[in-house]
This record gives structure tokens, sequence and C-alpha cells, in this order.
């Protein structure tokens, strides 16, 4: 049976303007291939060459595998593209200023669970419980969208992990908040989609929370600025 050079199951990649960004979820690292190099992958890849160095490179590394089926390659292709020198606490601008009395300790509880769990298991198993805890509330989302009770939880979450990251003795990022605002809007039914997006110059990654389309509680123009690499 013929086999083909594809990128592993939780290697998430962009070619964006002609360069590969690769994020290997399982080793908790980026790989950014230059021009030429990304070429001569793409071409690879298109061909099924497993025979090419870079291929057999990238072989050993774990970012690409060997399966029954070519690579589709994702190609994003964008003239005004980024967010500059971009940080989380810029945000702050994005938050509203609405409070539910149990929403704090809530979202305490839940930043402290993220922050726990990424710096005792890692970035990949993060994200697999995020996946976990998504598909087991697919069926139980109970808050309907676009109402005023719905868009009331969705402020009053964004607003309280924002509030609670200035307690913690530890520096809260996009990731931390961005995970604990999932995990804190699904558990009260609200159906969310967690994004990370990467711009190529100067590289830069940053996750962000959308609901029905909606960035909460940031810049509401990271997708079309930033281009996603992975979603759940």
């Amino acid at each position: 049976m013929e086999v083909y050079p594809t990128f592993s199951k939780f290697v998430h990649y962009v070619l964006l303007n002609g360069e590969f960004i690769i994020l290997d979820e399982q080793r908790d690292r980026y790989v950014i291939l230059e021009a030429p190099t990304s070429l001569e992958l793409e071409m690879a890849l298109m061909e099924g060459n497993k025979q090419s160095a870079l291929v057999q490179e990238l072989l050993n590394s774990g970012l690409l595998e060997l399966s029954s089926q070519r690579q589709s390659i994702r190609r994003v292709t964008v003239q005004e593209h980024g967010i500059g020198d971009y940080e989380w606490r810029f945000a702050r601008q994005f938050h509203q200023t609405v409070s539910v009395k149990w929403m704090s300790l809530r979202a305490l509880q839940t930043l402290f669970w993220i922050k726990t769990l990424l710096s005792t298991r890692g970035f990949h198993t993060a994200m697999n419980s995020l996946r976990a805890l998504k598909a087991a509330q697919a069926h139980s989302i109970r808050i309907p969208s676009e109402t005023s009770e719905h868009n009331r939880i969705c402020a009053c979450a964004a607003n309280a992990i924002a509030e609670v990251a200035l307690w913690v003795p530890y520096r809260v990022e996009c990731l931390e908040f961005s995970m604990s605002l999932s995990r804190l809007l699904l558990s009260l039914g609200v159906c969310i989609t967690f994004r990370i997006g990467v711009q190529r110059y100067d590289f830069l990654s940053h996750a962000w929370v959308e609901v029905e389309g909606k960035v909460l509680g940031d810049d509401p123009s990271l997708p079309e600025r930033m281009c996603p690499i992975v979603e759940i």
C-alpha cells in the first residue's frame, strides 16, 4: 500500500503567505519554515515524496507521519495581517463592568484549575481536556443564544475571569484567560469556540474565545487580523 507524508494528528499548521507556521501541540512548540523551505515541503507533500531529506527530518521529529492519504494543504494569503506587539493585558479596554456575585468565585476556581493543569500536565493535556468538556456539553447547551440572559452571562464570565486574574500570584496571559473563560461558559451552558491564531512578522500567537462569532473580552478584530491555526 502506498503511503504519503502528512502532518501528525496533533500538529496544526497553516501555509501563511508562502511560509509554514506549525504548532506541535504535544511538545508545546512552534516551528516556522522560511519561504524556500516551505516551498520544498509543500511540493514534497503534494507529490507524496517521503524520500525528501526535509520530510525525513520532520518525520524523525514527529511533526510528520506516514498515511494512506495525501496531505491537503491549507493556504492563506493576506495583505493586511497581524496585531503587532499585542499582549493580553491590552484587552482590558474590552472588558465590560458587569458583575454577578457568585461568578467571581467560579472564575477564580476555574483559573486556578487551568493554571495547575497547564503547569503540571502541559498544553496538550489542557487542550484535550477542553475538547472533552465541549464534546460532553454538546447536548446540554441550555441558554438560548442572542437573548439578554445569554449576553449577560457571557459578559459577566469574561469580566469575572479578567478581574480575578488581578488577584492571583502569577501572571495570566491570553491562553489561561481563554481556556478558563471557555470552561466557565461551557459549564454554564454556553457554546463557545476557542481559537489560537498566529501572525508571522514579528511572530506572535494569541488565544481568544468566540460566542456566536463574536470575540469575548478581547479585541473584536482578532478573527480578521490573526490567522487561526487551531480551534476547539
